[in-house]
């Protein structure tokens, strides 16, 4: 999803850097599709200043003192488990709401299979989804992108992160749907919006549910 916050931010991120204020580290990210500046604040980046194009970043500095108290309350949620380290074990099984199942985190290269386990599962569920919609994707695939839920490129190639599967059922089914409409509407117009809550008429709420769900995504699964 991805300054569009649902599906986590589909924005188009052009750039990154890494930069300090005062004991608060924090990405930049150019944005060619971001018209004002956005803070975001999820596992594992800490925090990432997504900026317009043309933004000075000599104003970042003061936009961070102006936010630093909201900005070191939501860290503090954070860093704990990002800074846990290599030497905390993991569990040896996780759930995956998406599809009311677990994992076996004791099997080797956990992250390739929890990525089988989504091409497996998530992959016909939105072949499924795009006949119902009377929409037809170039392809479907499976990535594990950091920022972004999803992503519909000009082409009709359609990507889905595997971290999806850590999503309650409902919400995967919002960001297909969304991604799925890009086909008929490359932006986030009125139309688009208008367009996918025909498909999914509770979209506003699962739009708005949808910017918290990062934080339901283990730190092991980046």
């Amino acid at each position: 999803m991805p300054g569009e916050d649902p599906p986590r931010a589909l924005l188009l991120i052009r750039e990154s850097m890494t930069e300090s204020r005062e004991g608060i580290d924090y990405a930049v990210r150019v944005s060619v599709r971001a018209r004002r500046v956005t803070l975001r604040i999820a596992p594992p980046e800490g925090l990432v200043v997504v900026v317009p194009r043309d933004f000075s970043r000599g104003k970042i500095p003061s936009i961070i003192e102006e936010r630093r108290t909201w900005i070191e309350k939501t860290l503090a949620r954070v860093l704990p488990d990002k800074n846990a380290g290599p030497d905390v074990p993991l569990p040896e099984r996780c759930f995956l709401p998406a599809l009311q199942t677990c994992l076996d985190l004791e099997e080797k290269d956990f992250l390739t299979r929890l990525r089988s386990i989504a091409q497996e599962r998530l992959v016909p569920w939105a072949w499924s989804l795009s006949r119902d919609a009377g929409l037809n994707p170039a392809s479907i695939s499976i990535r594990n992108q950091r920022t972004i839920w999803g992503s519909c490129n000009a082409q009709g190639r359609i990507s889905l992160n595997q971290k999806l599967l850590f999503l309650k059922p409902h919400l995967v089914r919002y960001v297909i749907l969304h991604e799925l409409c890009h086909l008929e509407y490359r932006n986030h117009s009125a139309l688009f919006w208008s367009f996918l809550e025909q498909v999914d008429p509770a979209c506003k709420a699962h739009r708005k549910e949808i910017r918290s769900a990062q934080w339901s995504v283990p730190p092991w699964a980046y």
